[in-house]
C-alpha cells in the first residue's frame, strides 16, 4: 500500500503545499512545473530540482530574523525530493529526505507542516519495513491532531485512520483493518464534502478525491486479506471509476489492476487475472517503480505456476528478483537492506519452488545460495574491518559511492525552465555513460581483488557457488542437506558427490516455528522425557524422514535455515529411539558457499590430529573478571587445567589476565584457541554480539564480532565454550551472522559453538573427552564420540565430582523449574540438555 501512495500523494501533494505555503515565501515552489515533470515520468529532474531549493531555503532560514516562511518552503521542498526519491526507488535519499522534512516542520511552529511530515515518514518507514518506528511516528500523529484546527482535522483523521488500518493488515487483525480503513473513507467522504462547491480542476478538491481513492483502495485490501472477495472486487471498481473520473490513470490505474489481478487469481478466474497483471506490469514499466514492477512480476508468476506452467513463471520471478536486489542496492543503511530484502524475500521463495515444479533442483539449489549469500552482504554492510584486506575498502566505498551518485542524482545544472520544458536529454546520456563507466570500473575491481582473495570477493559482491561446485567440494562419504524454509513448505536438498534430490515437505512457516520454539523451551526446562521424546520424534519425522531415501553418505553435513539454525539435529530422535548423532557424525555451515573457505583453510593448516600429535598449543581464556560476582564462571578454571595436562604446552589465561587485549595480541600463533566465557548477542546489531573478556586500560573486555573480522588467525579450532555462541541474528533470506561465521573468515575452518545456555559441569566432562579425543580423531567424530559418552553415562565421575555442578545444582541433579524451593531432582548426563547444544561448524576432518 505505501507503492500506491508514493504514486497518487504527489497529485495530494500539490494542493496541500499550495495551502501550506503563503504567497510571501522567498522559495515558494513551482508546483505545477514539479507535477507535469513527475506525471511525464522524468522523476530525476524534480528530485534534483527540489534538492537544490530545499537547501537554499533551510540556509536562507538560518541567516533570517523572520525565518518561519523560510523553513515552511524548506519543508516542501524537502517533502516533495522526499516523495521524487521514493518514486524514484532511492529509498536511502527518501528516509532522509523524510526525516529533514519532520526536522524543518517542527521549526515552522505550525502543527500542520509537523503532522504532514510525521505521516510521510510513517510511508518512509514502513517502506523499509521498520515497523518499531512506524508505530512510534502513528502515536505521534495522533497526538498532534487535537492541535489542528477543526476544518482540518477530519482530513488528518482519515490519514491516521488509514495508517492504523495498514498497521492492523500488517499484524493480521484483518476486521479491526476493516473497522479502521472504513472510517477512513467515511472521514474523506465528509472531508471531500467542504469542496462540492468548488469547480472542476480545483487543486485541492482533486488532492481531496485522490485522498478517497487511495482510502478506497486500502479498504478493499483490507476486504481481500479477509478473505471478503466480493466486497474486495467491489471497493476496487468504486477505485477504478474514481480514476477514470479523476483522470488519475499514469499514477493509480496500474496498481488498481494488479489488485484486481490478485482478486481474480484468488478466484482462480485465470484469464482475468493475467489480463489485469499484464496491464499492471506495463504501468509499473512506464513509471518505473521498483515495488510495482516486483508486485506485478510476482502475480504473473503465480499465476502461472497456477496454471501449470512453471517454466514460463521463472522469468517473471527473475525480473522481480532483479528489481529486489537493484532497490535495495541503494540503501546505504546495513539494517535498510536487510529488512527491505525480507520483504521482497517472495520472488527468492517462489522461483525456488517453481524450479523444483519445473523439474529443476539444481536451479532451486542455486537460488537458495544467491538469497543466503545476498542478505549477509547486506547485513555485514561497510561496519566490518575486514583485517589484512582492509586496504581495498576506501577503494571500494569510492567506487561504490561513485556509482550511487550517478544512479541516485540528476545533474544539478538543470535550470528550473529546463525541468518544466524536458530539456535534459544531453546531461542524461552523458549521466547514463558515466554510471556505465563506474559500474565498469567496479566490476574490474572486484576481478582484482577476486583474483587476490575470493574470500574478501565473497564479502563485497555475490559470490555464491552452484550446486555443481559444491559437489566437487564435498569430501567422499558426506551428504550434504540443504534446507530451505518458505511459507507453506520446507524445501530439503540432498546433496551427495555424484547426485542431487530434493523433497518438499508441506509444513507452515508458523508451525515449523512454534515446534522449534516448544522443544527448546522443554529441553531447557527439563520437561519430562515422554514429552521431550515425542518433540524430538516430531521434528524428525518433518527434517529427516523424508530425506533418508536418498542418504547415502556415512556422515551429515547440515546446511540450515531461518528457524533451522536452533535445532540441534544431533538430538533427533528416529522411530526405533535413536539420536542422529548415534547414526552420522554431523557439522554445520551456515550457507554450503562457506564450504570452499573452510576446506581452504582446512588445506592451509592440515589435519590438527597430527598437529596436536606433534606438541600442539591450546591458547585459553577462561572465567574472565567481568567486574560482576553473578557473571563468575567458578569452575572454568578446572576446565582449563584440564586441557592443560592434555596439552602442556597450552597457555592458559584466567580472571583478570583474561583480558581482551591478550586475546587480540595471541590468537594468532596457536594451534586451537578455547573461550571459557561469557558471549553476548545482540539481536539488533548482530556485529555488536561479542565473547566477554576481562577489560584493560586499551580494551572494553567485548571482543565483538566486527573486531573479530579483522583478526588474522592460525588456528584449525576456535571452542566457544560459552553461553549461546552459535546463535546470531537469523534474517529471512538467510546467513547466520554470528560469532562463528567470523572466526571462519578471520582465518580458522572450524568453531565449536553452543546453542543454549550450557551446563557447566557436563560442558567440562564433554570438553575433557572432546580435547582426549582430538589427538586421535577428526574434528567431528571427536565430539561425537564425547557427546555419546554423556549419552551412555561415560562420565568422569572424578572431575564431575570436583566441580560440582556450577549453576544448576549438584552432581547429577537440578532445581526443578517451576518450584525451586523444592528438592532437586536427578537428571542424568544423558539427557540432551547436557550434551546437545554444542555443534561443530565448518570442517569437520
Amino acid at each position: 500500500m505505501t507503492a500506491r501512495k508514493m504514486a497518487l500523494g504527489l497529485l495530494i501533494a500539490v494542493s496541500v503545499y499550495t495551502r501550506l505555503v503563503t504567497a510571501q515565501e522567498t522559495f515558494a515552489p513551482n508546483v505545477t512545473a514539479t507535477r507535469n515533470a513527475l506525471r511525464d515520468g522524468k522523476i530525476a529532474q524534480a528530485l534534483a530540482y527540489h534538492e537544490r531549493k530545499a537547501r537554499e531555503a533551510e540556509q536562507a532560514a538560518l541567516t533570517s530574523a523572520s525565518p518561519a516562511s523560510l523553513w515552511a518552503s524548506a519543508t516542501v521542498h524537502y517533502r516533495e525530493a522526499n516523495r521524487a526519491a521514493r518514486m524514484s526507488g532511492q529509498v536511502q535519499k527518501m528516509l532522509i529526505y523524510g526525516e529533514k522534512t519532520l526536522e524543518t516542520a517542527r521549526k515552522t511552529g505550525k502543527p500542520g507542516h509537523e503532522i504532514f511530515a510525521v505521516s510521510e515518514l510513517v510511508d518512509a518507514y514502513r517502506y523499509v519495513r521498520d515497523f518499531r518506528k512506524v508505530g512510534e511516528l502513528i502515536e505521534q500523529g495522533m497526538a498532534i491532531l487535537p492541535k489542528l484546527p477543526q476544518n482540518s482535522r477530519v482530513e488528518w483523521e482519515s490519514r491516521f485512520y488509514d495508517h492504523l488500518g495498514t498497521e492492523h493488515i500488517r499484524l493480521r487483525r484483518y476486521e479491526a483493518a476493516i473497522d479502521a480503513h472504513t472510517y477512513a473513507v467515511n472521514s474523506q467522504n465528509r472531508h471531500l464534502a467542504l469542496f462540492r462547491r468548488a469547480p472542476i480542476g480545483d487543486p485541492a478538491k482533486e488532492a481531496a478525491q485522490a485522498s478517497l481513492l487511495l482510502r478506497v483502495m486500502n479498504l478493499g485490501d483490507a476486504y481481500r486479506l479477509a478473505n471478503k472477495l466480493d466486497e474486495a472486487l467491489a471497493q476496487y471498481q468504486r477505485a477504478l471509476s474514481l480514476v477514470k473520473v479523476l483522470r488519475l490513470k499514469y499514477f493509480n490505474e496500474g496498481e488498481i489492476h494488479a489488485s484486481l489481478g490478485a482478486i481474480y487469481l484468488r478466484q482462480k478466474r485465470y484469464p482475468d487475472a493475467l489480463e489485469r497483471l499484464n496491464e499492471a506490469l506495463s504501468f509499473a514499466e512506464s513509471q518505473g517503480n521498483p515495488s510495482n514492477l516486483i508486485t506485478a512480476n510476482n502475480r504473473i508468476g503465480d499465476t502461472l505456476r497456477q496454471l501449470g506452467k512453471p517454466a514460463e513463471a521463472l522469468p517473471y520471478y527473475q525480473r522481480a528478483i532483479q528489481q529486489v536486489e537493484s532497490a535495495r542496492s541503494l540503501l546505504e543503511s546495513q539494517d535498510y537492506r536487510q529488512s527491505f530484502f525480507a520483504g521482497g524475500l517472495k520472488a527468492y521463495s517462489s522461483i525456488i519452488e517453481t524450479s523444483l515444479a519445473a523439474n529443476r533442483p539444481e536451479d532451486a539449489f542455486n537460488y537458495s545460495e544467491r538469497a543466503r549469500s545476498r542478505v549477509f552482504l547486506d547485513v555485514l554492510g561497510t561496519k566490518v574491518q575486514l583485517g589484512r584486506q582492509a586496504q581495498g575498502a576506501g577503494e571500494e566505498n569510492q567506487l561504490k559511492a561513485r556509482i550511487e551518485a550517478l544512479r541516485g542524482r540528476a545533474t544539478d545544472a538543470n535550470t528550473d525552465e529546463e525541468l518544466e520544458n524536458g530539456e535534459n536529454l544531453i546531461t542524461q546520456a552523458q549521466r547514463n555513460k558515466e554510471l556505465a563507466a563506474a559500474e565498469k570500473a567496479y566490476a574490474e575491481f572486484l576481478s582484482k581483488v577476486r583474483n587476490e582473495n575470493k574470500e574478501q570477493a565473497s564479502l563485497m559482491n555475490v559470490e555464491p557457488l552452484t550446486v555443481k561446485q559444491v559437489q566437487d567440494l564435498l569430501d567422499p562419504g558426506v551428504t550434504m542437506l540443504q534446507y530451505f524454509v518458505t511459507q507453506d513448505a520446507l524445501l530439503t536438498w540432498i546433496v551427495e558427490k555424484d547426485k542431487v534430490d530434493s523433497v518438499r515437505t508441506p509444513l507452515r512457516r508458523g508451525q515449523l516455528q512454534s515446534k522449534v520454539t516448544s522443544f527448546r523451551e522443554s529441553i531447557q526446562q527439563f520437561e519430562d522425557k515422554e514429552k521431550l521424546t515425542q518433540q524430538f520424534e516430531e521434528l524428525y519425522k518433518f527434517l529427516i524422514h523424508p530425506a533418508l531415501p536418498h542418504i547415502k553418505g556415512k556422515e551429515l553435513l547440515i546446511i540450515p535455515h531461518d528457524v533451522l539454525h536452533y535445532v540441534p539435529f544431533q538430538a533427533l530422535l528416529s522411530p526405533s529411539g535413536k539420536y542422529l548423532i548415534e547414526d552420522y557424525p554431523i557439522n554445520y555451515l551456515s550457507s554450503a558457499s562457506l564450504m570452499q573457505f573452510t576446506q581452504e583453510k582446512r588445506n592451509a593448516r592440515g589435519e590438527l590430529r597430527k598437529i596436536l600429535a606433534d606438541g600442539g598449543k591450546v591458547l585459553t581464556f577462561g572465567n574472565p573478571d567481568l567486574d560482576d560476582p553473578a557473571m563468575a564462571l567458578k569452575f572454568a578454571g578446572i576446565e582449563a587445567k584440564e586441557i592443560k595436562n592434555l596439552y602442556p604446552q597450552s597457555a592458559i589465561y584466567l580472571e583478570k589476565e583474561a583480558t581482551e587485549e591478550k586475546a587480540k595480541a595471541l590468537v594468532g600463533n596457536s594451534d586451537i584457541i578455547h573461550f571459557a566465557s561469557h558471549a553476548e548477542l545482540n539481536e539488533d546489531d548482530p556485529l555488536a554480539s561479542a565473547i566477554r573478556l576481562a577489560k584493560s586500560d586499551k580494551e572494553d573486555g567485548r571482543l565483538e564480532v566486527r573486531e573479530i573480522f579483522g583478526m588474522d588467525l592460525k588456528a584449525s579450532l576456535v571452542v566457544l565454550s560459552a553461553c549461546e555462541t552459535g546463535l546470531g541474528k537469523l534474517s529471512s533470506g538467510d546467513e547466520l551472522v554470528g560469532l562463528t561465521r567470523a572466526f571462519i573468515y578471520a582465518g580458522t575452518p572450524s568453531v565449536v559453538a553452543s546453542l543454549w545456555n550450557v551446563e557447566d559441569s557436563s560442558t567440562a566432562q564433554l570438553m575433557a573427552s572432546f580435547y582426549k579425543n582430538l589427538k586421535t580423531m577428526t574434528k567431528v567424530e571427536a565430539l561425537r564420540q564425547a557427546q555419546l559418552n554423556l549419552i551412555r553415562g561415560n562420565v568422569n565421575s572424578d572431575l564431575l565430582a570436583r566441580r560440582g555442578i556450577g549453576g544448576i545444582g549438584k552432581l547429577g541433579e537440578v532445581p526443578g523449574p517451576k518450584a525451586p524451593s523444592q528438592d532437586s531432582v536427578s537428571i542424568s548426563t544423558s539427557h540432551p540438555f547436557f550434551w546437545a547444544p554444542f555443534i561443530l561448524v565448518g570442517e569437520g576432518k
